[in-house]
Parts: C-alpha cells; structure tokens; sequence
C-alpha cells in the first residue's frame, strides 16, 4: 500500500511538472521580452546607461503585473485592469525619463506596448 501510494505521488508529480515550461525558460523569456522592448524604446529616447538600466527594471516589474492581470482576468475586466496598470507604468516612468523623453514615451507607447492585441479568428 505504502509502495503504491508513493508511485502514485511520484507519478502525479512527474505528470504535473512536464506542463508547464521550468521556471527559469519562464524568466528568460521574460528577461528577452524587457530587453527588446527596452532597446525599442531606447532607439527613440536615447537613454542614459543608468536610465535603461532603471527603465528595464520597472518594465520587467509591469510585464509581470500584466501576465497576472491576462492570467487572472478577461474580457471588459481585463481590459480594465490593462488599462489601469498601463497608466501606473507610465506615471512610474516618469522617475527614469527627463521630461523631453517622457513626451516621446507616451507617443510611442501604445505602439510599442498595446493595450491588448485582438487575433482575428
């Protein structure tokens, strides 16, 4: 009984990690998604090192919030929440970009960052 049991456990587990990806393709696939975004943006806003560095950090930071919100929600409240975070990244911004390069951010953001792309079926 013991026996199966412990099969049974070590099945189950072997089973549930082979569906999703390991932790660390999750966080490289992350880490690529905010350093192209970052240099997107850079070729626009000619940052500073300090300032890209900072920059990356706080898109990290939001892209995480945002695959929780796309994870958690959908539909009018996920586009809500999308929205309201968006707002709260721009603003947090505001801290990292000089004010000449803050104007130029909120052009280029809805292009370089949609609120929510829509796939045609």
């Amino acid at each position: 009984m013991l026996y199966t049991l412990l099969i049974i456990l070590l099945s189950f587990n072997y089973a549930t990690a082979q569906q999703y990806p390991p932790v660390k393709d999750a966080s490289l696939a992350i880490e690529e998604k905010v350093n192209d975004l970052a240099n997107q943006y850079d070729r626009q806003l000619a940052m500073t090192a300090k300032q890209k560095a900072l920059f990356k950090l706080k898109l990290e930071d939001y892209l995480l919030r945002r695959i929780e919100i796309e994870d958690k929600y959908n539909g009018k409240n996920e586009l809500t929440m999308l929205a309201k975070l968006q707002a709260r990244e721009t603003q947090a911004m505001n801290d990292v970009l000089t004010q000449p390069q803050m104007e130029v951010y909120k052009r280029i953001k809805p292009e370089i960052q949609p609120l929510k792309v829509v796939k045609e079926k």
